[in-house]
């Protein structure tokens, strides 16, 4: 019955002696005040952390997507834009938006970094009360123009783990016996059958697929209000008819990651890992419709931060002259390689997606939709 092996655990409080789905386990998991992965004080990225995400892989990410803010705020003319980061963290994206931003720019232009926890927020030379930092989005103050960066902030979300069986859709669950964690099965909870049924996916007898109920809620939430502009959501993912394509993901996406390691152990040590599963595309186009979103650009990351002009930036470059140590040398070398891994058709660069959509902006013309290749 189960797809990974039970693991032996410190048992949480909010787990002992409880049967839970798995979209409840997660989500106590990552977001616990007490014990959540998320809660914590100390960032789960980093290179010496969990896992790595393009903000903190390399200033490049930041460079190009400033690039995308100027070509926003410029359009605007005279009004003012906010500029906002859902699922901010430590807050570094934001902070290096707002200084890569046009001086000229600050005067008609509002950061916000939004996160559930600001813990790890710390405070940074440029501030000067362009930059503000909030706890829920409904907390925003209302805006004209608004472009939204939402970077892997979907895949956070609590998923069900679901399974088809020969007597119908099955929801696991994971149980505390005996000081150890363990999975169960239940008839599935009718609204993943909803999902499926009302998007006429069809999953094979054994087949497992990851559903989360709240895509198409957390997009609803930043979509609603009276703005125009963008919103740019990166994320692991794809379209629905991809992702539930049995040969591909018949065990569907579920991941936990730790020390730069990725397994399918996702039982161990709730709270000590990352929980992940790739997201439906297709249920953030819908609910961007719905509000009058139109979908302006959907492909790789690579693609998105060459078109940019991400490789403009210094560690492109041709390196011209000597480097004054040995140790200086790696250093630039590593930060070179680290840079082109952003936008190499393999690796992070390859494999996440990015997806565009604008209201009351231009459809067309858009530097991040030419094409180089």
């Amino acid at each position: 019955m189960t797809d990974t092996p039970a693991a032996r655990s410190a048992i949480p409080k909010w787990l002992q002696g409880k049967e839970l789905p798995y979209s409840e386990f997660m989500r106590s998991a990552l977001y616990d005040p007490d014990a959540g992965y998320y809660m914590s004080r100390v960032s789960p990225t980093g290179f010496h952390a969990d896992f790595i995400t393009s903000p903190l892989l390399s200033p490049v990410f930041a460079f190009a997507l400033a690039r995308l803010v100027d070509e926003f705020v410029r359009q605007g003319g005279d009004a003012a834009s906010q500029i906002v980061d859902i699922g901010s963290g430590d807050g570094s994206l934001i902070h290096s938006l707002l200084e890569e931003a046009a001086t000229a720019h600050l005067g008609r232009s509002q950061f916000f970094g939004i996160d559930r926890s600001l813990a790890r927020v710390g405070k940074a030379p440029g501030d000067n009360g362009s930059l503000t930092f909030l706890t829920d989005l409904r907390q925003l103050p209302p805006a004209a123009r608004r472009l939204v960066f939402a970077n892997e902030l979907f895949d956070a979300l609590p998923v069900g783990r679901l399974v088809m069986r020969s007597g119908g859709l099955h929801e696991l669950y994971v149980r505390e016996r005996s000081g150890e964690l363990e999975w169960t099965e239940h008839p599935a909870d009718p609204r993943y059958v909803a999902y499926l049924t009302d998007r006429s996916i069809d999953l094979d007898e054994g087949q497992f697929a990851d559903i989360s109920l709240e895509w198409s809620a957390l997009e609803d939430q930043i979509a609603r209000d009276n703005f125009a502009g963008m919103v740019v959501t990166f994320d692991y993912g794809m379209r629905e008819e991809k992702l539930f394509r049995s040969r591909m993901r018949r065990y569907g996406t579920a991941a936990a990651y730790r020390g730069q390691r990725v397994s399918r152990d996702l039982l161990r040590d709730p709270g000590k890992q990352d929980l992940t599963a790739h997201i439906n595309f297709s249920d953030l186009e819908r609910v961007g419709a719905k509000h009058g979103f139109t979908t302006l650009f959907f492909d790789s990351q690579a693609k998105f931060l060459l078109a940019l002009g991400a490789t403009e930036h210094e560690l492109f470059v041709p390196l011209e002259g000597s480097v004054v140590s040995p140790e200086a040398a790696i250093e630039l070398l590593d930060a070179r390689d680290r840079a082109r891994r952003l936008v190499l058709p393999d690796g992070i660069g390859d494999e996440i997606r990015v997806l565009v959509q604008g209201r009351g902006v231009g459809e067309s013309g858009w530097s991040f939709q030419r094409r180089l290749f």
